[in-house]
């Protein structure tokens, strides 16, 4: 998925998708590359993160884009968004009111466990206590 374009020097193009965008002007593009390994022959899939610029940020999580190679713009990153190819679909949160529900559900659950362990508990005590009574009688 290289390419590389004349012009200004030549710079390298490549194609991924966006797999972060929560740093702000900052993307991360993931470009997955498959290649068949050396001995076994098996085709193995690979994947480089890259850090790219994103100025007006356009490009949103599952994007599909082009990066163009740059000038260094930071330590890590020293590629920048050159085009939105296609736009993603991210999957939707889950709504809060389904998060409360599912947390209260999750307490309800463990509160009823906890009611049968005790119930268990007292009523081993009680077995114990009886088998002690049994004994004295003896």
């Amino acid at each position: 998925m290289t390419e590389v374009i004349g012009g200004r020097g030549r710079r390298k193009v490549m194609t991924g998708r966006v797999v972060s965008d929560k740093m702000t002007k900052t993307v991360i593009v993931e470009i997955e590359h498959t290649r068949r390994h050396p001995l076994y022959g098996k085709v193995v899939k690979r994947a480089n993160r890259f850090k790219a610029h994103n100025e007006e940020p356009l490009a949103k999580l599952g994007d599909l884009v082009k990066i163009i190679e740059s000038r260094p713009l930071s330590r890590e990153k020293h590629w920048r968004v050159h085009e939105i190819v296609q736009r993603g679909e991210v999957v939707e949160a889950i709504p809060e009111k389904e998060l409360e529900s599912l947390r209260e559900k999750e307490v309800a659950d463990r509160a009823a466990t906890r009611a049968e362990q005790e119930r268990r508990a007292v009523e081993r005590l009680a077995k114990l206590a009886g088998d002690e009574e049994t004994e004295e009688a003896e």
